[in-house]
């Protein structure tokens, strides 16, 4: 691929990663609270206590996030229990979607790096005088005659794609647990 193609791709993997990985958090953060709001059972006068202090931080972050409604309304709330149900299965993709939006970032950097080391190279040869018998490249000529080095590729990136999202799955469950929600 040449430094213009590199240029278009990187900027593209950066703008859809960040997106994806923005969206995805906060469908998912707002899909937990949802659950903790309604899921909350007070077996114990401590598990009330801490309850009623989580059902206040569910309804204060409600109030105060009126302009992202939208993920309000459309996020699904997962259910840990019944796992057939259809919102737990959109709550899990969108839960990967986090993943994949860091993975694509990731890889819009990695390029970003690669594009930024070949831009010094493209300058100088621009600046250099021109020899006897060769010819003078414009800008645009040697951008798309410059190559740059591929990146690894997407699915490359195994910690960030498999290892992570089921460590944070076990954390995330664990509490879950701990605070008799499952």
């Amino acid at each position: 691929m040449n430094y213009t193609q590199a240029q278009l791709k990187y900027r593209l993997s950066i703008a859809a990663g960040a997106l994806l990985f923005t969206g995805a958090l906060i469908s998912t953060v707002f899909s937990t609270l949802k659950m903790l709001n309604w899921r909350m059972n007070s077996y114990s006068d401590a598990a009330a206590l801490l309850n009623r202090q989580i059902k206040d931080f569910v309804s204060m972050v409600y109030n105060n996030t009126q302009p992202l409604e939208w993920f309000w309304d459309n996020s699904p709330t997962p259910d840990f229990i019944h796992l057939s149900n259809p919102p737990h299965w959109k709550f899990l993709v969108i839960y990967l979607l986090i993943f994949v939006g860091a993975a694509l970032f990731t890889r819009g950097r990695t390029l970003m790096r690669k594009v930024e080391e070949v831009e010094p190279l493209i300058q100088a040869r621009l600046k250099a005088p021109a020899a006897e018998g060769v010819a003078v490249m414009t800008l645009q000529q040697l951008e798309d005659s410059t190559p740059v080095d591929a990146v690894p590729s997407f699915f490359s990136q195994v910690r960030l794609l498999c290892v992570l999202p089921l460590g944070i799955a076990v954390v995330y469950l664990g509490v879950l647990w701990m605070l008799h929600i499952l």
